[in-house]
């Protein structure tokens, strides 16, 4: 029994590492995606890897200090959490990305007809020329701009851009939905293996406290 605990044990200090460096991962992504989401799906990615970061170091305390109560309330961190992450997989809207960055492209072609250039850096990105088509400069009366063409090379026609880039972003961000869903559901698997694994520990260590205490 103490060897099963002891793998039990390390087990879980290993897997609260790992969830560890994976609320780093969390943060950092929500702090390189501000500006590339919405801002408050940004902060709620630095909050939530935030949040995993600090409970798991009070998970692997827990766990060296083979604390039945530390372990409790480490378990009840994680269960909230849990719901937390089903709250977000339940409400979360579907393309969020999708949508935001196309949403953004629409932006920059109408500040592109104020201010030439303005597309420069979405064209040079995607690989894509005009909102629609590249046909979209000819009918402002505008020759494409070098963005529009393979290495800013425009004198030869076939390094010109022919697709838009609304189309370009929507191809992009065509399996959005699948790897978001594999992300959450990922996590919330991972966090659902740390619970488990929690309690077993926990009840184990209440349980030899309490064979001790006679």
């Amino acid at each position: 029994m103490s060897c099963a605990t002891g793998t039990l044990k390390y087990a879980l200090f290993l897997l609260n590492m790992l969830w560890a460096i994976l609320g780093i991962l969390v943060v950092v992504f929500g702090g390189l995606g501000w500006g590339a989401m919405p801002q408050s799906y940004a902060i709620g990615f630095i909050t939530m890897g935030g949040v995993i970061l600090f409970i798991s170091f009070f998970g692997c305390f827990g766990t060296m200090r083979e604390s039945a109560r530390l372990l409790w309330t480490y378990a009840t961190c994680i269960f909230v959490l849990i719901i937390v992450i089903v709250a977000f997989i339940c409400l979360s809207t579907r393309d969020v990305f999708k949508r935001y960055a196309m949403d953004g492209v629409e932006e920059q072609w109408r500040k592109e007809l104020l201010q030439p250039g303005s597309m420069d850096t979405v064209q040079s990105v995607y690989s894509c020329c005009g909102l629609n088509s590249a046909e979209d400069y000819i009918r402002i009366a505008r020759a494409p701009p070098a963005s529009c063409c393979k290495d800013s090379n425009c004198i030869n026609p076939l390094n010109l851009y022919l697709t838009g880039c609304l189309p370009k972003v929507e191809e992009a961000f065509a399996d959005e939905a699948t790897v978001t869903a594999y992300q959450q559901y990922g996590l919330l698997a991972f966090g659902c293996l740390i619970l488990l694994l929690t309690v077993i520990l926990a009840i184990h260590y209440q349980n030899r406290k309490r064979r001790f205490s006679y």
